[in-house]
């Protein structure tokens, strides 16, 4: 780990660091579950937002009955769909050579070497602590009003803290009664279950229309792009054989202007040949690129480059309105992006999800407590071992 890697994620090691601190201060009031140093979660009780989970519930119970109808719906379809989709992407990376489908979703700027080893999916701090508290919040806030809804005694809510070594990634949780959860038809524990991931694709479509119909018009009416720079680049883009990892996107087909360079970067088709004007370390060159398939939309191209930024600045008339477009309409993308991104993992069935304890749910209407083990915990190993194999296909190679 190097002295650049460290004060280029400053933000990030404070955060880390502040937050070690809080939860020696607040040690006894921990409950650590897991394996410390290693793979272990911190979790902090408290009673917050009890009382307003069962007033709302009391307050709104038809509207509630028809969210966890929905939750139910969601919760099951979701959890199939994202075991599909993961087979999926693990297809398309391996039939295309693709170097890595994701990665933990961190604000984390990878150096080369660190990249391969540590696949990470990069969120700026800002937007990434903000969306993590909102959708932590919007989860477990409805998988507690929905167990209100059906009189399911909730022991605890809190916040909980994923470590490797160091507590990472913030979380939060609702804790039911067990007990009372397991009493209840189990259409019931499953529309609790499915609650929590309901809640985030909504609020993330919510959050999509804001962006698209009022912060992506409002920064295209008040801003000018200055400058387009990004920090990686896939497997399978050209610029990967010119051995260029990150840089400046000067010209695009002898295009300089940056909003038009933007508008053509939405509108790539598959084996589009480009010309690409990029400083690199200092060194500016014209590079001839060629697009490959979009994974999500297969009649859309890509040339292969990630952590895109721009630097901006306000068009004549509006410099009293300073960077706040542009901070809106960011803090938005990532609002609706990882709702419905983590909603989906969250679904998919794993021992420590909702996706998961759906799926044990489930089993059981059919078979015996033992069986529904069984299978539970082999499709649990299994969708492990599609994540693991997702970010690192590599592993595969010799399979192959």
């Amino acid at each position: 780990m190097s002295l650049n890697f460290i004060t280029a994620n400053w933000e990030f090691f404070v955060f880390i660091l502040l937050l070690s601190l809080f939860l020696i201060y607040k040690k006894k009031n921990l409950v650590l579950q897991g394996s410390f140093p290693i793979f272990y979660i911190l979790m902090y009780r408290t009673k917050l937002g009890l009382d307003k989970m069962r007033k709302w519930s009391d307050k709104h119970p038809r509207t509630f009955l028809y969210l966890a109808y929905l939750s139910i719906f969601v919760g099951v379809l979701g959890m199939f769909f994202i075991l599909i989709l993961m087979f999926w992407q693990l297809f398309y990376i391996v039939s295309n050579d693709i170097g890595a489908g994701g990665g933990f979703v961190l604000p984390i700027k990878t150096e080369k070497g660190l990249e391969s080893a540590v696949p990470v999916f990069y969120v700026p701090f800002l937007y990434w602590i903000l969306a993590i508290l909102v959708l932590a919040i919007v989860h477990e806030f409805a998988h507690g009003v929905i167990a209100e809804r059906f009189k399911i005694r909730i022991k605890s809510s809190g916040f909980a803290f994923f470590g490797i070594l160091a507590p990472i990634l913030p979380a939060a949780f609702v804790e039911p009664d067990e007990k009372s959860l397991e009493s209840k038809p189990k259409w019931q524990q499953i529309a609790v279950l499915g609650a929590g991931s309901t809640s985030n694709f909504i609020f993330g479509f919510l959050f999509l229309l804001m962006w698209i119909f009022l912060a992506v018009p409002f920064v295209e009416n008040t801003t000018q792009i200055e400058s387009i720079k990004f920090s990686s680049v896939m497997n399978g883009s050209s610029l990967e054989y010119y051995n260029i990892s990150s840089g400046e996107i000067l010209e695009f087909n002898g295009i300089s202007d940056k909003n038009e360079i933007m508008l053509n970067f939405r509108n790539l088709s598959v084996n589009q040949s480009i010309e690409l004007k990029i400083n690199s370390s200092g060194f500016v060159e014209t590079y001839n690129v060629v697009t490959f398939e979009n994974p999500m939309s297969s009649d859309r191209g890509m040339i292969g480059i990630s952590g895109i930024s721009t630097q901006t600045s306000n068009k004549l008339g509006w410099e009293w309105i300073g960077p706040i477009p542009v901070i809106i309409a960011q803090l938005l993308f990532w609002l609706w992006l990882l709702n419905i991104g983590i909603g989906l993992m969250n679904l998919l069935p794993i021992w420590i999800t909702d996706g998961g304890k759906i799926l044990l749910t489930m089993l059981q209407y059919k078979f015996s407590l033992q069986t529904s083990l069984s299978i539970y915990n082999f499709i649990s190993l299994l969708s492990i071992v599609l994540i693991i194999f997702t970010l690192w296909p590599a592993l595969l190679s010799g399979f192959f």
